[in-house]
């Protein structure tokens, strides 16, 4: 072996592996295989496509959410309040940082979004015939937080702008492609939900009131009252409001793991406030309402899956406050469900804020050669480059804005 091959692979090693604290990047080649295969096939053609015209939509899409977010923030002081609550780690997508991202569900999401996202450019690379240089992980120490294809920059600058262009969406495209797949996952674990209870939830017991007396609990559902069936609270206050103080009554209660113990006792009601009571509070468990919820599918209604199970734990059903509600004939179903919620969760967001016409990412390359494209001649190149930055500027502010205002308010 001579001294310049010797010299070319330790380049080539050197290359590979690239350690500058705190960041380390690990490249290989290892994946082109895998792109080269993927890229030939016909469906990949097909797809490229049909992400290019998702790429638009999509943005607007993420525009139409950040203004509508912007509006809400000037509008409703409660949003801004519910923000700063939170802390600014709610601003980055970093597990154990920001307070809605649970750590292991969180990385999952993020790994799975980057790696799709970047193999989706590597496939359709190679589908139009542009070279993938390498591929890799970047670790942020020994914490995996991206990954990356490198594809050859001088060929997408001279390729066809039909072929840079179905690159650039290939990201966006993959990141919405997979999230909706997982949301659908998502709907149809709910839709073979079925609630284990039904009543009136009990909060809190007051001391020394005839509910602790005879032995109500905090975390008991009431069923029934003298043997009648109670679904809510108008239920429930029906049948006191025709009794009165001194009377007897009998309540029976679910308890115990999954409420599966059904437990009868006697309670004299007293009197506050001129109203007869056994002194409790409770809420309405409205499981069926929360499932039908996300069974009925629709574009409008489309914020109700983006909100974390960690932000609205009572109105999502596989949240941990109400997995205990329901049961599933698949084993582990809310571990099932919340993984597939978190993959479509940062999915869909990392690809509505690529799909921003902010340039460098992939939203502003695309409008950056769209407009070249359709312009031709009409625009000179830095006509086209100071639209492209003052688009980028514009889209920049409005991110920035949402992302600050409620801390500054």
């Amino acid at each position: 072996m001579t001294e310049n091959t010797e010299h070319e692979n330790q380049q080539t090693k050197q290359r590979r592996l690239e350690f500058n604290f705190p960041m380390l990047i690990v490249r290989t080649e290892k994946f082109s295989g895998v792109f080269e295969k993927l890229g030939k096939l016909k469906f990949s053609k097909f797809i490229s496509w049909i992400f290019l015209l998702l790429v638009p939509f999509v943005a607007g899409i993420a525009l139409y959410l950040f203004i509508n977010s912007l509006i809400g923030i000037i509008s409703m002081p409660m949003a801004g309040e519910l923000i700063r609550e939170l802390g600014p780690g709610v601003i980055l997508m970093l597990p154990g940082l920001n307070p809605i991202l649970p750590i292991v569900y969180g990385w999952v999401g993020i790994i799975c979004a980057i790696v799709i996202h970047e193999g989706a450019h590597g496939i359709i690379a190679r589908n139009v015939n542009l070279d993938v240089k390498s591929s890799g992980l970047l670790f942020f120490l020994f914490i995996p937080i991206g990954a990356f294809v490198d594809v050859d920059e001088e060929q997408i600058k001279k390729a066809k702008p039909r072929s840079s262009l179905k690159v650039m969406a290939a990201g966006v495209g993959g990141n919405i492609l997979v999230g909706a797949v997982c949301l659908l996952g998502v709907l149809l674990i709910v839709g073979g939900l079925s609630p284990v209870v039904e009543g009136v939830y009990i909060n809190d017991v007051t001391d020394g009131m005839p509910a602790q007396v005879a032995g109500l609990l905090p975390e008991d559902v009431i069923i029934s009252l003298d043997q009648v069936k109670v679904n809510d609270i108008n239920e429930l206050k029906a049948i006191l409001d025709n009794k009165t103080a001194g009377d007897q009554i009998q309540v029976t209660v679910a308890r115990g793991e999954r409420w599966q113990n059904q437990i009868s006792m006697t309670v004299n009601l007293t009197s506050s406030e001129n109203r007869t009571v056994m002194g409790i509070s409770v809420a309405d468990l409205m499981l069926e309402e929360r499932l039908q919820e996300y069974r009925t599918f629709s574009l409008d209604r489309l914020a109700i899956y983006i909100v974390p199970p960690t932000l609205a734990s009572g109105l999502t059903p596989f949240s941990d406050a109400l997995t205990p509600f329901y049961t599933h004939s698949i084993p582990y179903w809310s571990i099932l469900a919340n993984c597939l919620f978190w993959i479509w969760f940062v999915n869909f967001n990392l690809a509505i804020f690529n799909a921003l016409p902010i340039y460098p990412l992939d939203g502003g390359r695309i409008f950056q050669i769209s407009l070249k494209k359709v312009a031709g001649k009409k625009m000179s190149e830095r006509k086209v480059y100071l639209t492209t930055v003052g688009v980028t500027i514009a889209c920049v502010t409005l991110v920035v804005l949402v992302t600050a205002l409620p801390f500054v308010l």
